[in-house]
């Protein structure tokens, strides 16, 4: 496929960014640059602008790549912005794709802050052949199989897939537009570049047109992926670790087919910035929901999927440090939990979604929102409870120690969605409301 049919593609594609701003990520490599001139096509209309991220890992080598992309920026006219990251230490998704998840945390940094309608990454056919063989011999499922997402719901787009390395390299060669060659690319210290100088070449003597069954093989798990994704966001099945009613039924999870089980963990998993499930934790989720003993099953970055009470829960590998803040009648005070508000109002107000609890506390008194201590109790008509009972019969064991509680001077008056006395409102009093968001 030519690449003079780059502009008829792109406005076939992605028509709804013809005309809008888009920022590209540019190694210095030909990929990359072929695609920063593409994109510069006036039929486009495109507001482009560059991101380099700079790995700082290859010393002088990736100053000058850095450089190169700048001064090809400031001649192309368009905005330039150098990314530089820290390496990551003992990263838990491992080395490569701890820089991968930096690199698109860095990418959408600079999109947020620049406006951008989409990130445009320079993946090309090429890639695609190549990642299917690593993740095969990584013993990857059909997930990790199905390639390379033309576009991401994150908006990232590859306009470059349907081309592969040869004609890129080709286009740039006819026009003298130079690039730059990362040495690390020749290292057989990574998976990938052993499968692309020693593998491939070896498997195309047998089977020449290998590459485009890759492809194809990829593209075939891709369809089928996004059928069976379909199916999972109907069941509406996810996990809110900050909500104490964000567990999903075990016996729903049970219920789904095995090959939909699988891809609610991986979809799990990646809502919660956990990159992809592995083998054996798809394995102990069977063991789980199997009743075969096993209660948990410990993911990325030391994150728990527990089953509890019927349900199975999300568990942060941190805990949330004591706090204490004092609130007034007309503020509104974000808590140290995730997601959860509280404000103080003299009546309540219009219907809001993100209210959950609403009790009318003393007006007349400082009121503080506080997590738990040990010794904590609450007192109503019916005698003295142990607040740690309490929060144990209603709350997941990893909300109980930070779960926000409602005092007036030293004495609990209201624990949100927990307990409140059994008697009659305070005349007179003032308005909580408790929000998630």
């Amino acid at each position: 496929m030519n690449l003079s049919g780059f502009p008829g593609f792109f406005l076939s594609r992605f028509p709804d960014l013809v005309g809008g701003r888009v920022l590209v990520a540019l190694s210095g490599g030909p990929d990359s640059v072929a695609l920063l001139h593409l994109l510069g096509d006036p039929r486009l209309e495109l507001e482009l602008e560059a991101v380099h991220v700079h790995h700082q890992v290859r010393g002088e080598e990736a100053d000058r790549d850095a450089e190169f992309c700048r001064r090809l920026c400031r001649g192309l006219g368009i905005p330039f912005h150098l990314e530089r990251l820290s390496p990551p230490s003992h990263p838990d998704e491992g080395r490569e794709g701890a820089w991968r998840r930096l690199r698109y945390e860095a990418l959408g940094r600079i999109a947020s802050r620049t406006g951008a309608d989409a990130v445009a990454t320079a993946h090309q056919r090429d890639d695609v052949a190549e990642g299917v063989l690593v993740q095969l011999l990584r013993g990857a499922g059909p997930r990790a199989l199905a390639g390379i997402a033309e576009r991401t719901p994150e908006n990232v787009i590859r306009p470059l897939l349907p081309w592969c390395r040869e004609e890129i390299v080709r286009w740039l060669s006819e026009r003298n537009i130079p690039w730059r060659e990362d040495s690390s690319n020749l290292s057989e210290e990574h998976l990938r570049n052993v499968v692309r100088h020693r593998l491939l070449p070896v498997m195309e003597e047998v089977a020449p047109a290998l590459r485009s069954h890759l492809v194809h093989l990829a593209a075939a798990l891709a369809a089928d992926e996004e059928y069976l994704g379909a199916q999972l966001r109907g069941e509406d099945l996810w996990i809110d670790p900050w909500d104490p009613d964000g567990g999903v039924p075990l016996e729903r999870i049970a219920s789904l087919h095995p090959a939909l089980r699988v891809r609610w963990l991986h979809a799990q998993a990646a809502r919660a910035g956990l990159g992809r499930a592995t083998q054996r934790q798809a394995e102990a989720l069977g063991r789980v929901l199997d009743g075969e003993g096993a209660v948990a099953v410990t993911l990325a970055r030391r994150w728990v999927l527990r089953a509890a009470r019927g349900c199975l829960w999300l568990e942060p590998p941190f805990a949330i440090e004591p706090y204490s803040v004092t609130v007034s009648t007309g503020e509104s005070i974000e808590l140290p939990l995730p997601g959860w508000w509280v404000r103080v109002r003299e009546a309540a107000g219009a219907e809001d979604p993100a209210v959950r609890w609403r009790y009318g506390v003393p007006g007349d008194v400082e009121l503080t929102v506080r997590a738990p201590e040990p010794g904590d109790t609450v007192v109503d008509r019916r005698g003295h409870h142990r607040l740690s009972h309490l929060l144990a019969s209603r709350l997941p064991r990893h909300l109980r120690p930070s779960w926000p509680l409602v005092c007036a001077g030293a004495t609990i008056v209201w624990v949100p969605g927990v307990w409140e006395p059994r008697q009659e409102r305070v005349s007179g009093s003032v308005t909580m409301e408790v929000l998630h968001r």
